[in-house]
Parts: C-alpha cells; structure tokens; sequence
C-alpha cells in the first residue's frame, strides 16, 4: 500500500472532528523497520519517527518526519483497542 505525505494528520482524513490528543499520551521513536525507513525517505528525504498520540476517543497512529509532514495516518478508536 503507498503511503501519502500530508501537511498534518488531520490533512489526511483520517482523524475524525472532534478528536484531542492527551496531554503527555505521545510516544515517538525511531522507525525499526529498514525497508519501511527507506520508502519514506524516497518520499521525502530526513529523518523519520514512528508516532502514537493518544486522545479520549482513540489514537492515531502515524509516521513524522522531521520537517513536522505526516504520512501513513491510521486512527484507532477506543472500541478497536
């Protein structure tokens, strides 16, 4: 599946309205996966992390790279968790 590079998550339409993150509930660390770190450095070359941010009715889950772009934007809601 390819992956897209959004301005921010919301852009990226799969955040739903209404959603805030916690304050404190993000996690981010370095992408792992070789392969996975050197497709999304052909989409945009830098530095990429693996993000999670939590909100009340789920949590998002995306990659991030440094210029504060976003890509591969999934949202997990609470029910799903």
């Amino acid at each position: 599946m390819p992956l897209h590079v959004y301005p921010n998550i919301r852009a990226s339409g799969s955040i739903p309205e209404g959603w805030e993150p916690i304050k404190g509930g993000t996690i981010k660390y370095p992408v792992r996966n070789a392969a996975l770190r050197s497709y999304l450095r052909r989409l945009l070359p830098g530095k990429w992390r693996k993000v999670i941010k939590k909100g009340k009715i789920g949590e998002a889950h995306y990659f991030e790279h440094e210029s504060g772009k976003v890509a591969g934007v999934k949202f997990f809601s609470c029910e799903t968790l």
